[in-house]
C-alpha cells in the first residue's frame, strides 16, 4: 500500500509526463466510484494513509487513474487483506469487550 503523504506528491515534471502519456485524473466521487468503495470510505483511507495515493487538485481531492489501478493490484495481492490492520484500529471499539 502507498502510505506517501500529499507533502511529497507528484512534481510539476511528473504531473506533464502523466498527463502527456494518456493518464487521467479522477475526482474523489469519480475515483470512489472506480475503485467501488463509497466516497467516505477513500476518505477515511487517507486520512489513515493506507489508501491510493492522493493529492490537492485546487481545492479538490485527486488521484490518478494508474494509482488506482496499481492500489487496486496490491489489494488483491493480499489474500487475507491489509496486514497492517490500521484501518481497524483506527477508530476505538467503544463499549465492546
Amino acid at each position: 500500500m502507498n502510505t506517501q503523504p500529499d507533502n511529497e506528491s507528484l512534481g510539476p515534471e511528473e504531473y506533464a509526463r502523466r498527463l502527456k502519456s494518456g493518464d487521467q485524473i479522477l475526482y474523489l466521487p469519480e475515483a470512489a466510484a472506480f475503485v467501488r468503495k463509497c466516497v467516505g470510505t477513500l476518505r477515511y483511507y487517507r486520512h489513515l494513509r493506507i489508501g491510493p495515493r492522493s493529492f490537492r487538485h485546487g481545492r479538490n481531492v485527486a488521484y490518478w487513474n494508474t494509482d488506482l489501478i496499481l492500489w487496486l493490484a496490491e489489494e488483491a495481492a493480499q489474500p487475507a487483506g491489509r496486514s497492517d490492520g490500521a484501518h481497524a484500529l483506527a477508530r476505538p471499539q467503544v463499549g465492546r469487550p
